[in-house]
């Protein structure tokens, strides 16, 4: 489409000239054009990245949330108004998506007709001059984005998408969007005296929307480098008149971006485009300029911690040319205040400052302005009506789910998204793609909610009921499932660009060394599960934030196994992930350009609520599948979380909190890197060494009998010598090992599935309960050994193992009465009715069976105990 104007706007913006036309004396008009020494302050006002904060409430947590809200910035708004008589206020995208409400009202009730969305309800209360795209405004399709855009009474620009032609001659391309919009202001100089100035606005967005959302935009849209579209456009805005242009770009900045690269972070690049006056930036969600340099974003500082040549935080500038970015979800307005002045009857900037102002005064703890009350009024219904869609209930946790420490060491809130991940890629090829039955299955997890914004943007889940807030603050983005082919190699690679979110060690430093590296963004780092590896922390990192190559012959990952061999570089994995970085989001490298094995237009978010919904019950545990390799010696390491997580610090034996916290409100703690972390997912050697009790089973947790009894005869073993790990997930080749050793089960040959290697630590015990009728394959020739078991795969091998006791087929005396019986596979039913008249596996205490939800080492130790304790009369 091309953008049409709002015709409020337009009548507005021509009655309000004509009205200062028609009030202001001719000759006074002319002479005052003409005046050479005519000075005039202008104020730009900047939203961004609002992200659907509307009011200052956290739905993820039911609470409020002072750092967010746009009710609020309307107050800093109104405040700067008044204090310069000459203002512009522009927003600079990500508006619609980003918490429950976006969601809610795209998906669960989306707008139509001529409904107003409900960020427009309160921006046209503010009387926004104009507004350009950010990425996810195109997270839902353009005739959404259409849609809602109707409801905006200012004007939407954007140069740099185009739509797509399908020829390859970029000279006859038609631009999606208008591209500036010149906009004719009567403003008051310092004289007095009404003054006419046309302020050219430029639109543009970071290009890699046609890759995050390829979904989307494929065969609708291309999009362009934004130096280049700027270098085009600038000119022509000013030959069109504009006395003023301003670059309003979504874009961060990146100390190393260059031009015509499509430079996904291009402000740097950008300032250096002649004939722009001023620049609006965001997407990265940092504030500039910050209140001194030590509190300035890292982003703008090289290694040293020394702010970057062109970089000017007191006076608010990159390369000289004003600029402004305000910040993530309405927690800062950003101001540059111009003076023009006129020469040769043209305006020119002679100075400029510019500065940021918080709604949250982080020093007192307290929010600094009041909300405009107007704006909760007009989003209230909207508010409540998410709030209401977000507490639907979807499952239960037995433990709090948190994500503080997810960037410092294996973290269940990644693990249970990547679990619920596998698992569908596992189901889905089992039934349509039986050609990759033998492939592997891995996932991918990053704790997005890992501070990016403030010390409060942490996940953090009471044990008890679970919502759909709860899977929205798991799984933050409306992201796609896609799962990739990719070897060996890739993986590794994959790995090592994760590990550059560490700062390199000094072994041999005694002082105080900080671990996290701020420049790497928290949803960058991927956590690949099925596999298991250390990370080097001591050596450089290969990769820089951006992809590009830092030190191409360091290797920080060190003993990468799959199954408890070395990885095969040549070996081929399908990897469960989603579409901003199956598309090539964050430059990973050897990942763009793979191939899809399922491009599923199911969001990663649904997935996970589906997943809690059929397991019921969750169990939140990490595997330590990976960890930060041992370093020797008196090193001291740091890294910085919420003060919150100060409560759970005292449940880890590595982890301390200082006390302490930084500039930004950040707590300081400390973390042992001298010890190694043993992984609980089994690898090439035998179990751990029995032991008669485990530090994480005391005597009163319920299934502590079980457990202790069968560790004693050999039976069961810990993950290692003195934790068993109960609310650990079981593996299929897992619970086979317990069957083996429960009823002596041995083999006379190799089992013959292609994904049981006979080297593998569970070959035997496969081979064992296979060659007894215990279980069989999940195709004809695959196992599927890593897969978690389902507790009616879990009823049929404990089933068959009683058979086994009995000398004879068990047969139910009824059917079973479970409230979700239709859902137990036709295969399982028997079994599952015996497996529950027997009392090895009992349904759940809402009267479920729950036959697809997975099951924990707690639970598989009392099925084992169970079965031989059970009667076979």
């Amino acid at each position: 489409m091309t953008y049409k104007t709002s015709s409020v706007w337009r009548k507005t913006a021509l009655s309000a000239l004509t009205l200062s036309l028609a009030t202001l004396p001719l000759g006074g008009m002319f002479a005052s054009a003409a005046a050479a020494d005519a000075t005039m302050k202008v104020r730009i006002m900047e939203t961004t990245d609002i992200h659907t904060n509307l009011l200052s409430y956290d739905y993820y947590k039911s609470a409020d949330s002072l750092t967010v809200g746009l009710a609020r910035t309307a107050t800093l708004i109104k405040q700067a108004r008044v204090e310069a008589a000459n203002t512009l206020l522009v927003d600079n995208g990500d508006l619609i998506q980003g918490t429950p409400l976006g969601t809610y009202k795209a998906l669960v009730d989306p707008i139509e007709g001529n409904e107003i969305h409900p960020v427009y309800k309160a921006m046209n209360l503010l009387g926004y001059d104009a507004a350009t795209f950010g990425n996810h405004e195109f997270n839902y399709g353009l005739e959404y984005l259409d849609q809602a855009i109707k409801g905006a009474n200012f004007p939407y620009i954007n140069a740099n998408v185009y739509k797509d032609d399908k020829d390859s001659n970029p000279d006859n391309d038609v631009n999606q969007y208008k591209p500036y919009e010149i906009i004719t202001k009567s403003y008051k100089d310092e004289a007095g005296n009404t003054q006419t100035l046309k302020i050219g606005v430029l639109g543009l967005v970071t290009p890699q929307i046609t890759e995050w959302d390829k979904a989307h935009l494929e065969g609708k849209v291309i999009t362009k480098d934004i130096v280049a579209t700027a270098e085009k456009f600038v000119p022509e805005i000013r030959a069109a008149g504009a006395d003023l242009v301003i670059a309003m770009t979504h874009s961060g900045f990146n100390g190393s971006a260059e031009a015509n690269v499509k430079a996904e972070d291009a402000i740097l690049p950008l300032s250096k485009v002649p004939g722009i006056d001023a620049i609006t930036f965001s997407h990265t969600h940092k504030v500039f300029p910050a209140a001194d340099e030590k509190s300035l974003d890292a982003l703008f500082k090289d290694a040293s911690g020394k702010v970057l040549p062109g970089v000017d935080n007191a006076k608010g500038t990159i390369n000289g040319v004003p600029a402004v970015q305000a910040g993530y979800g309405g927690s800062n307005l950003g101001l540059i205040d111009l003076t023009l002045e006129k020469e040769n009857g043209k305006w020119k900037v002679a100075s400029s400052q510019s500065s940021t102002r918080g709604i949250y005064d982080s020093v007192a703890k307290k929010s600094a302005v009041d909300a405009d009350q107007a704006i909760v009024d007009a989003v209230l219904p909207d508010h409540e009506a998410t709030i209401k869609y977000a507490n639907s209930p979807i499952g239960t946790t037995t433990g709090p789910i948190y994500s503080y420490f997810g960037l410092v060491q294996d973290d269940p809130s990644v693990q249970i998204v990547t679990t619920a991940q596998k698992l569908y890629v596992e189901d889905y090829i089992q039934k349509n793609l039986p050609q990759y039955a033998n492939t592997p299955v891995l996932s991918v997890g990053a704790p997005f909610k890992a501070g990016r914004n403030g010390p409060e943007e942490y996940t953090d889940i009471a044990a008890g009921p679970l919502a759909i807030k709860s899977a929205g603050d798991l799984y933050l983005y409306d992201n796609t499932l896609k799962a990739i082919l990719v070897k060996g190699s890739v993986v590794k690679e994959w790995l090592e660009m994760t590990a550059g979110k560490f700062n390199q060690i000094d072994p041999a430093k005694a002082e105080v060394q900080e671990l996290l590296n701020p420049s790497f963004a928290v949803y960058n780092f991927d956590v690949i599960d099925g596999v298991t590896y250390q990370v080097d922390v001591t050596k450089p990192a290969k990769y820089k934030p951006d992809g590009t190559l830092n030190d191409g012959s360091s290797s920080r990952i060190l003993n990468l196994q799959y199954n408890g061999q070395p990885l095969d570089p040549e070996q081929e994995f399908i990897v469960a992930t989603n579409n901003y970085r199956a598309s090539g989001g964050g430059n990973f490298p050897g990942v763009k350009g793979s191939k899809y094995i399922i491009d599923s237009p199911d969001e990663n978010r649904q997935i996970l609520m589906d997943y809690i919904t059929a397991s019921k019950t969750i169990n939140p545990t990490a595997d330590n599948n990976w960890s930060i390799a041992p370093i020797s010696g008196n090193v001291q390491v740091t890294f910085t979380s919420s003060p919150k997580a100060e409560v759970y610090a005292k449940e880890t034996d590595n982890i301390k909190y200082t006390g302490q916290v930084d500039d930004k409100g950040f707590g300081i703690f400390t973390l042992d890197v001298s010890k190694a972390v043993t992984p609980s997912v089994p690898g090439a050697s035998s179990e751990q060494p029995v032991a008669a009790s485990f530090k994480d089973v005391p005597a009163n947790h319920w299934a502590a009998s079980y457990i202790s009894g069968l560790a004693a005869k050999g039976i069961l073993s810990g993950k290692t010598a003195d934790a068993f790990d109960p609310s650990g997930l079981v593996t299929r080749a897992e619970f086979a090992g317990m069957l083996a050793k429960a009823l002596n089960l041995k083999a006379t040959a190799a089992a013959g599935f292609k994904d049981v290697p006979a080297s593998a630590w569970y070959a035997g015990s496969v081979a064992a309960v296979v060659e007894n009728k215990l279980a069989g394959g999940i195709t004809a020739d695959t196992f599927a050994p890593g897969s978690s078991i389902t507790r009616e795969q879990m009823a049929v091998m404990a089933k068959q193992g009683l058979d086994l006791r009995a000398g004879k087929a068990l047969s139910p005396s009824a059917a079973s009465t479970f409230s979700d019986a239709a859902a137990i596979s036709a295969w399982a039913k028997d079994a599952v009715s015996v497996a529950a008249e027997k009392g090895i596996l009992a349904g759940r205490a809402d009267g479920s069976f729950a036959p697809k939800a997975t099951a924990t080492r707690a639970e598989a130790a009392k099925v084992i105990s169970a079965l031989l304790s059970a009667s076979v009369n």
